[in-house]
């Protein structure tokens, strides 16, 4: 009996210790996994955290990046403009294809420039031209007249001339006016073809010695000499010569002063003394400096060089 007892008793205990063993290995496993449920519960808020903030970033980046496109585009359209206009100078280029355009205007007589073969004396000094208009204060009234013994005819002359003037691209651009042949006695300047003697004699004291051309107070004294065969830079090319030669000397009646090139291989500006030397710029026969500076209010001839001589 005494031996049952102790037999049940010490079974009692192994079985209260199972028991217990039991109930410790399943409270620790129990808050093993929900230490490790916790764990993962954090991991996934962080995740989920993190994949909130995740479009706020793109969204910042994207208006970053918006930013920095806007900003490019500004610094783009800068350089564009300094390109054409650095701050120091203005630049104008063309290409080969707009400056052979260039010579082409309404009157079809620039590249023959109105020579005529002489007919017989003049008895007369000077030919005026028969076909003019009648004085009108709403445009710029110029008269013309030629030395009679050049073989140049005065009325193709009297139509070339406004047709150079009033082209798109000339001084009409930068007066608002448009220009017409008048009789001399009511033109506000007058245009005047001469042989070298003559025009050394009409623009005196200006020295032209034979070879220049001028501009003296309301007269514009046109070299035949260089009417006809034009300047070393131009090569070739009269055309271009003859726009140049009208457009530079009117620009002077306008006010305008002489001005250097602004930089090689540019156009070169119409108030430029492009007969002397055209400086490594490309001969030209229009004043686009003037018309951007009129038509953009851009001051051209504050950022242009100064010619070296003023003649």
């Amino acid at each position: 009996m005494n031996s049952n007892l102790r037999l049940g008793v010490l079974l009692t205990i192994l079985i209260s210790i199972s028991a217990f063993s039991y109930f410790i290995f399943f409270r620790d496993t129990v808050s093993e996994q929900v230490a490790i449920e916790n764990e993962i519960q954090t991991s996934t808020t962080i995740s989920s955290t993190s994949t909130t903030l995740k479009p706020e970033n793109t969204t910042s980046t994207s208006t970053s990046t918006s930013t920095s496109t806007s900003t490019t585009t500004t610094t783009t359209t800068t350089t564009t403009t300094t390109t054409t206009i650095p701050p120091n100078q203005t630049v104008i280029y063309a290409t080969a294809q707009e400056i052979n355009n260039s010579k082409k205007i309404s009157y079809d007589y620039l590249k023959g420039g109105c020579k005529e073969d002489l007919i017989g004396d003049i008895e007369e000094e000077w030919v005026l031209p028969y076909e003019l208009f009648i004085f009108n204060e709403e445009k710029i009234n110029f008269s013309l007249k030629l030395d009679s013994s050049l073989g140049l005819n005065v009325e193709c002359l009297g139509k070339l001339i406004p047709s150079i003037l009033n082209d798109s691209r000339g001084w009409i651009k930068v007066t608002d006016k448009e220009f017409q042949l008048v009789d001399n006695s009511e033109s506000e300047f007058e245009f005047i073809f001469a042989s070298p003697e003559k025009t050394d004699e009409l623009c005196f004291p200006l020295e032209t010695n034979g070879i220049y051309s001028c501009r003296n107070e309301e007269q514009i004294v046109i070299n035949y000499f260089r009417w006809i065969n034009g300047a070393i830079d131009f090569g070739s090319d009269m055309e271009t010569y003859r726009l140049y030669l009208i457009n530079h000397e009117v620009g002077h009646i306008l006010g305008w002063g002489h001005v250097g090139c602004p930089k090689e291989d540019a156009l070169a500006p119409v108030m430029m003394q492009q007969s002397k030397s055209t400086m490594g710029c490309v001969p030209y026969g229009w004043p686009i400096y003037e018309i951007i500076e009129k038509e953009f209010g851009i001051d051209t001839y504050s950022l242009l060089p100064e010619s070296e001589e003023d003649s």
